[in-house]
């Protein structure tokens, strides 16, 4: 079974009123795929209440480093209370949305030291003395991009206006 280390355990983003979900969708597919991520819709769930929509989403982006190791960014959607309004020409949602970003590293994804007692123990002195430091890159590297991606979500929410 593949190895996780966690690097970020979850940072959330909170917001009250309009969201466009479809350009905020958009505009994460294209960071992720600006950075050679694979971008993937694990699950969608909506369900009609009478006082609105609730929505869970799950996305994974997927980044092999190597044929050892494989960065991940999930992000969770959650919506509550939420309608759909039309503002010009857009459909959006009112409502209550949180985002959440976690993020972690896989190693030997493709379970290749697993196969008996030895060759764990061989892969485990591997990770920790020989290649540590590899790790550690990866580790900073992902977790600037995570909080990049982050940011940029952020950003995009506070800034944009629904005339």
């Amino acid at each position: 079974m593949a190895e996780t280390d966690y690097v970020i355990s979850g940072i959330m983003i909170k917001k009250s009123g309009l969201i466009d979900l479809r350009e905020t969708y958009r505009l994460m597919k294209e960071w992720f795929f600006q950075r050679r991520y694979d971008f993937i819709e694990k699950e969608y769930n909506d369900r009609d209440f009478e006082d609105g929509k609730n929505i869970f989403i799950k996305w994974s982006s997927e980044k092999k480093v190597d044929d050892y190791t494989k960065m991940i960014v999930d992000i969770t959607f959650r919506g509550n209370k939420l309608e759909d309004v039309k503002v010009g020409n857009r459909n959006l949602l009112k409502g209550n949305v949180s985002i959440l970003f976690e993020s972690y590293v896989y190693k030997d994804y493709e379970d290749n030291w697993e196969k008996n007692p030895v060759s764990k123990f061989i892969r485990e002195v591997f990770d920790k003395f020989l290649i540590k430091q590899n790790f550690d890159k990866i580790h900073k590297d992902l977790k600037a991009e995570t909080y990049a991606i982050f940011d940029e979500v952020k950003k995009y929410l506070k800034a944009v206006k629904y005339d």
